[in-house]
This record gives structure tokens, C-alpha cells and sequence, in this order.
């Protein structure tokens, strides 16, 4: 006991030594003073001239005055960054383009919706919810941890034949006897694909709601076309009017109309172009790409749909997502009841360990079981709220399907009323507009109508013809409707 004491203590002093310090049995240590150093004077360095040899490079430049050579650029850097010529802006390096490549300026409705998988916000954030479920799936698939408990038995005061100390040790396991962890593993996967019809039903409503504004773009094109041609058609005008008033045919008073009207179409014409900027930008909200102003690419004109709802609900009642999505919360839900009836059972958990006694350094094991006794609850609450979500389950179900059949319904009858609009109007009115404006300026050159006819029946024409415009729009919106009622939004061609 005295060496290890004596080791101890010489460690401290030690210590304290070196922390506090003692006094020198020579005297004390006088304090070192340091030496000053002599003042550095600083002259300008020789005018030399240059050197053509320029120096090694091991030897190091001290002066100020010598310039500090540039840094040569690396294998690496001029493999991938080209040479930019003075006053430009270097090019982005071609990990950042390939990162983020611009959205084509004309797109297609086969593009529009590659664009929506690939980019959109919302079906990027309804996709992080397949992670979850998956996330749950994991943890459905671990075992209950194991329960190490240890314990000291000290004796303070009076007399045990055992000792002074009695330690206890012992590892509990819970045994899942009745098959949760299987349960809650079908659960769980049922709850995977309740995610992925929820993303699909996403990506659905995405898809409905930018057909329909590729189909508003279209038309606000159509538009904008006929405005352009109509503008061109009064600028001729207005020129031949200005030439007759020079050989005094036309009144200025024909010739002043002439440049309102014109005026006026210019106007019209702005505000349709700024409606059609609003539909592309709301286009481009869908896409993620606040920037984007695209222009619609593809033919104006009705897919040709003869949808019989007879026919079409069977292929709907299938393909629709939303009526998958309430079978697959409809399956969800009944796996949780089978999982709520294998929860209800009491998990017993096996119990092995040891016990040492002091006294004579003797040794026990001891094993054992524990099993909670259902006397107050076996289950009954979550039961009932399995058995209650299923039933809500299968209402919703049923509602979506009750519904998915009146709004196909709706969308046929509403394609076949604006099918027979159109095609009486292309049969009584559109047909006769080239006629309509031949007749018109052949009146006017050769006199027997006046500048203000001529203006009146072209603006006349020109409202027929936005009037026809609208009627292909409302046709080829009930034909989304219809496709989006089917669950065939992204079809192409007629059925």
C-alpha cells in the first residue's frame, strides 16, 4: 500500500511544481531581457534593366518592386474552361448546364407532359411521400429491442448470510407471439401503395389542369394570328385609302377613320398578347420555371372524340386514379384491422440472468417469462377505430365512383352539345368567310360601298371569326374533360 501511496503523491507534487513553481535552492533566476533588434532601413531598390533570362524558379523574389508572375492554369482547367475573350462574362462550367437545362421555347402536349414529371414542384413534393410510407415499411420490418437490466443488493446495516452485496443481471426479449411484425409488414406495404396512388392521382389533376391551359394557349395564338392578318388587311387599306385621297377620291374624313380603326386593332391586339404572356406564365407556374413563356406547338383543332358512356365507363371505372387511389386507402384500411386484431395480443417477453452473492462468491441463474394480463384492455379501442376508418374508407369509395360516373356523363353530353355548335356554324357561317371578304373589297374598289361599309364588314367578319375561334376552344375543352373523366388524359388521337 505505501508504494502505490507514495507514487501518488509524488505525481501531485509534481503538479504542483510545474503549475506554481518553487523557490530555487541557487537564488532566484534573474529575468531574461530581450535583446532589440537593429532598425531595418528600407531602400529603394536599383533600376535594372531587363533581363531577357528570366530567373529560376527555385530562387525566391524578396523586393517589392519585382512582379509576382502569373499563376499558370492547371491540366484540368485547360481541358474544360476555353479561352474567354476580354470583356466577356466566362461560360457556366458544363456540370452546372447539364444540372439545369432550359425549357424548349415551343412545346408539345407530349413534352408538356414529360415537363410535369420531370420539373414540376407538386409532383416532385407528392413523390417525397412514397419515401415515407417506404421510411414506415422499414420500421414495420424491425424487432423489439431487447432489455438489459442490472441491480446492486448493499447491505447498510444489521446482518445478511448472504454478504454485504447481492448483483443481479438479467437480458429480457419480447417474443411477438402472434405475428404483429408480419402484419404490421403487409400494413405498411398496403400503405406504400396508397403513396403511389396518391402521386398518381397528383400527377392527374397536374395533367388536367395543363391540357386545359395548353388548349387556352392554343386558342390565344389563333387569336393572336387572326389579329396579325387583320392588321395587315387594314394597313393595306389604309394605304389605298391615303392613295385615293391623293387623286381626291377618298374624304380625310375616310382617311382619319382609317387610322382609328387600325389604331384600335392595336390595341385589341396588345391586350390579347398580354392575356396569352398570362397563360403561358401560368403554364410555366405548373412547369417550376418561373421564366418560361412557352408557345404552343400542334394542330388547332378538335381531336374528333365520339365517346358512348355505355362503352367508356367499364375503361374508365379501371384507369381512373382517383377511383384507384380509394381502393388502395380501401385495402389499406382493411389491413390495419387485421393488424389492430394481431396487436391485441399480449406480447410475452423471456427473461434470463444471473445472480452473484458476495458471501463465498456463489452464482445463480434465473430465467423466467412476463405476460401482461388483457384484463382491462385487449384491444377493443384500437379495433374499433380500424373497423370505423374501413367503413369511411369504403364510403369515400363509393362516393368517388358515384361521382367519377356522373361527371363522365356530364362531360359526353357536354362534348356532344358543343360538337353540334360548331359544326353548325362551320356549315352556316365559316364557310362563307372568304366569300364574305372577296365581295367586300370588290364593293369597295369598284365604288359602290363606302370606307366605313368596308371597315364595318371587316370588323364584322373578324368577330365571326374570333367567334369561331372560341367554339373550337369550348369543343376541345369538353374533349379534355372527357379525357379526364375517362382517366386518359394524356391521349393523343380520338376513340
Amino acid at each position: 500500500m505505501n508504494a502505490p501511496l507514495t507514487a501518488f503523491t509524488a505525481f501531485f507534487v509534481a503538479i504542483q511544481l510545474q503549475a506554481f513553481g518553487v523557490p530555487n535552492p541557487r537564488g532566484p533566476v534573474p529575468p531574461v531581457q530581450p535583446q532589440p533588434r537593429p532598425p531595418v532601413k528600407l531602400t529603394p531598390p536599383k533600376t535594372t534593366p531587363p533581363q531577357k533570362s528570366a530567373p529560376p524558379p527555385s530562387v525566391r523574389q524578396t523586393t517589392h518592386s519585382a512582379p509576382i508572375p502569373p499563376r499558370l492554369p492547371t491540366q484540368v482547367e485547360t481541358e474544360t474552361a476555353p479561352p474567354t475573350p476580354p470583356g466577356e462574362i466566362p461560360p457556366l462550367p458544363p456540370t452546372i448546364v447539364q444540372r439545369y437545362r432550359p425549357a424548349p421555347d415551343q412545346v408539345t402536349l407530349p413534352q408538356l407532359f414529360e415537363l410535369l414529371k420531370s420539373r414540376s414542384p407538386r409532383y416532385q413534393a407528392a413523390q417525397a411521400e412514397i419515401e415515407v410510407a417506404e421510411s414506415e415499411a422499414r420500421a414495420a420490418r424491425v424487432l423489439p429491442n431487447p432489455i438489459l437490466n442490472f441491480a446492486i443488493l448493499y447491505l447498510n446495516s444489521g446482518f445478511n448470510q448472504n454478504g454485504v452485496g447481492t448483483y443481479y443481471a438479467n437480458l429480457t426479449f419480447p417474443i411477438l407471439i402472434a405475428g404483429q411484425r408480419r402484419m404490421r409488414m403487409k400494413a405498411a406495404n398496403a400503405g406504400v401503395e396508397v403513396a403511389k396512388g396518391t402521386v398518381e392521382n397528383e400527377y392527374e389533376t397536374l395533367a388536367v389542369e395543363a391540357r386545359n391551359l395548353f388548349v387556352e394557349l392554343q386558342a390565344d395564338q389563333a387569336r393572336l394570328a387572326l389579329l396579325d392578318n387583320v392588321l395587315a388587311e387594314l394597313e393595306q387599306l389604309q394605304t389605298l385609302v391615303e392613295a385615293r385621297r391623293g387623286a381626291g377620291v377618298q374624304s380625310k374624313y375616310d382617311q382619319v377613320w382609317a387610322t382609328i380603326d387600325r389604331s384600335s386593332w392595336r390595341t385589341r391586339r396588345a391586350e390579347l398578347a398580354a392575356e396569352t404572356d398570362d397563360t403561358a406564365g401560368r403554364l410555366a407556374v405548373l412547369v417550376g420555371d418561373p421564366m418560361w413563356q412557352p408557345e404552343a406547338v400542334g394542330a388547332f383543332k378538335p381531336l374528333g372524340l365520339a365517346p358512348d358512356f355505355e362503352r367508356t365507363w367499364p375503361d374508365a371505372l379501371r384507369a381512373r386514379p382517383d377511383i384507384d387511389l380509394a381502393r388502395r386507402q380501401e385495402a389499406f384500411a382493411n389491413r390495419n384491422i387485421d393488424m389492430a386484431k394481431r396487436e391485441a395480443w399480449p406480447v410475452p417477453s423471456i427473461t434470463a440472468g444471473t445472480v452473484v452473492i458476495q458471501n463465498y462468491f456463489s452464482a445463480s441463474t434465473s430465467v423466467g417469462i412476463t405476460v401482461p394480463i388483457p384484463m382491462f384492455d385487449w384491444g377493443q379501442g384500437l379495433l374499433a377505430r380500424a373497423r370505423a376508418a374501413s367503413k369511411r374508407a369504403q364510403l369515400d369509395k363509393d362516393a368517388t365512383v358515384a361521382e367519377a360516373r356522373a361527371e363522365l356523363a356530364r362531360a359526353v353530353r357536354r362534348l356532344g352539345n358543343q360538337r353540334a355548335i360548331l359544326d353548325d356554324y362551320e356549315r352556316d357561317v365559316s364557310s362563307q368567310f372568304t366569300e364574305l371578304r372577296r365581295m367586300s373589297e370588290d364593293a369597295f374598289r369598284s365604288g359602290q360601298v363606302e370606307f366605313r361599309d368596308l371597315a364595318d364588314a371587316i370588323k364584322a367578319r373578324v368577330e365571326l371569326e374570333l367567334t369561331h375561334v372560341d367554339l373550337i376552344e369550348s369543343v376541345m375543352l369538353a374533349e379534355v374533360a372527357v379525357l379526364a373523366a375517362s382517366g386518359r388524359i394524356e391521349a393523343t388521337e380520338g376513340f
